[in-house]
């Protein structure tokens, strides 16, 4: 795991790679919230070279993702392997994450109701 500014829209972003189930989650979560604890506003998640997603471990983008709300920051999701995308649409988490579900929970009154998902994946 890398942790990163990109220097083009100065983002936090956690590049992961490689497989990622039970025995690592503690350490991704650790990364993910030393992240968002360096970050201003957010953090943006790179899983495009993930080769394996635990089931399990989508509870781990949730806890950041609740941690993130919590002081008012996001986190979003910036590449998805196929893996990863496909065990976020089976447990239904993939919108939590998209572009305009982190603007509704910034601003819960103008975006509430609406779901969206990454490019390529239409809303449920």
């Amino acid at each position: 795991m890398r942790i990163h500014t990109d220097p083009h829209t100065e983002a936090i972003v956690v590049v992961v790679r490689g497989e990622i189930d039970y025995s690592c989650e503690e350490t991704l979560l650790g990364c993910l919230t030393r992240a968002l604890s360096s970050s201003a506003h957010g953090i943006e998640i790179d899983l495009g070279k993930v080769s394996f997603w635990a089931c399990s471990s989508v509870k781990v983008l949730l806890a950041a993702r609740q941690l993130a709300q919590r002081h008012g920051k996001t986190v979003s999701l910036r590449a998805l392997s196929p893996v990863v995308r496909r065990v976020l649409e089976l447990s239904d988490t993939l919108h939590l994450f998209t572009p305009k579900a982190v603007r509704a929970a910034l601003h819960p009154r103008s975006e509430a109701g609406h779901r969206s998902a990454l490019p390529g994946i239409s809303p449920s």
